[in-house]
C-alpha cells in the first residue's frame, strides 16, 4: 500500500517551511510515497516541488495542487498545469479543473471553523448529471481542530449518502505535522493513486492533534497567522492588480 499526504502548505503560501526544506523533510523524516503542496489559491510552490522532485532524485512523487477558495468554500484540486482563479462559483471551478484533466477533493468538509463546503453544496454537485461536474474524493480525516469538529458527521454522511473515496490529509503548515493524517492506496505512484480514487479503494488514517500538541505549536502559530492574514492576502492583491494592468495594456 502506498501512503500519501496531499494537503500540505509551504512558505510559497501561508505555510512556514520553504519548498526545498519541506521536500527534504518528507524524504528523511516520513515514509510518504506521494505528496502535494496545496497553497491557498497559488500554484507556484507546487510547481517548484514537482520540478525539484523530478530533478533531485527523491524517492517519492509530487502532484501539482492548489487549495482554491470558491464562492462556497475551499476545494483541493490536483494535476494542474495552470492555476485556477479564486472566488468563482463551485461548479465553474470544478469544470475548469476537469478541463485540465485534474481532479477535486473536498477538504475539511462541513467544518464551521474555516471556509468549508457544506452538505448542501456537496449533495448538489453529486446530483449534477454533467460529466464535467463531479467530486473525486472527500477528506474524511483532517487532524486539526477544523477537521475534528465535523469528523463524525462527515464519516456518517459519506457512508450513508456521498459514497466518495475517503482521504486523510494533514493540512500541515509546519514540518512536524506532515503526514499526521494520510491516505493509503494500492500501489505507490501518482497513477496508482488516481486509479484508487476511481475504484474507491483509498483509506484515510491518522490521528487528531492532542491539546498538548496544539499547545506546543503556539510559539510558531503566531508567525503562521501573520502569513495567513497579512502576507498571503497581499500576494493575492498584488497579483490581481498585475493582472488588471496586463489586461489594459
Amino acid at each position: 500500500m502506498g501512503k500519501a499526504d496531499l494537503h500540505i502548505h509551504s512558505a510559497a503560501g501561508d505555510g512556514l517551511p520553504a519548498v526545498r526544506e519541506l521536500l527534504d523533510y518528507v524524504e528523511n523524516d516520513t515514509d510518504l510515497d506521494l505528496i502535494a503542496i496545496t497553497d491557498h489559491d497559488l500554484i507556484d510552490g507546487s510547481l517548484e516541488a514537482r520540478e525539484l522532485v523530478a530533478k533531485g532524485g527523491y524517492r517519492f512523487q509530487a502532484l501539482v495542487g492548489m487549495e482554491i477558495t470558491t464562492l462556497e468554500g475551499h476545494l483541493l484540486v490536483y494535476d494542474l498545469e495552470e492555476p485556477v482563479q479564486m472566488l468563482q462559483p463551485l461548479t465553474r471551478t470544478i469544470e475548469l479543473v476537469h478541463e485540465q484533466g485534474g481532479f477535486c477533493i473536498v477538504p475539511h468538509p462541513m467544518s464551521w471553523l474555516t471556509l468549508s463546503l457544506q452538505r448542501w453544496s456537496i449533495e448538489r454537485i453529486l446530483r449534477d448529471p454533467r460529466e464535467e461536474i463531479g467530486l473525486e474524493g472527500l477528506e474524511i480525516l483532517n487532524p486539526n481542530l477544523v477537521g475534528r469538529v465535523s469528523y463524525e458527521r462527515v464519516m456518517a454522511l459519506n457512508e450513508q449518502r456521498f459514497h466518495l473515496s475517503e482521504l486523510g490529509g494533514s493540512d500541515a503548515h509546519f514540518l512536524s505535522m506532515i503526514g499526521q493524517a494520510h491516505t493509503f492506496f494500492p500501489g505507490r505512484t501518482a497513477e496508482d493513486f488516481r486509479q484508487a480514487l476511481e475504484s474507491r479503494t483509498t483509506r484515510a488514517e491518522g490521528e487528531f492533534l492532542s491539546w498538548e500538541e496544539h499547545r506546543q505549536l503556539v510559539p510558531v502559530a503566531g508567525q503562521q497567522m501573520v502569513k495567513s492574514l497579512v502576507v498571503l492576502p497581499s500576494k493575492h492583491i498584488r497579483r490581481a492588480f498585475d493582472s488588471f494592468l496586463e489586461r489594459w495594456r
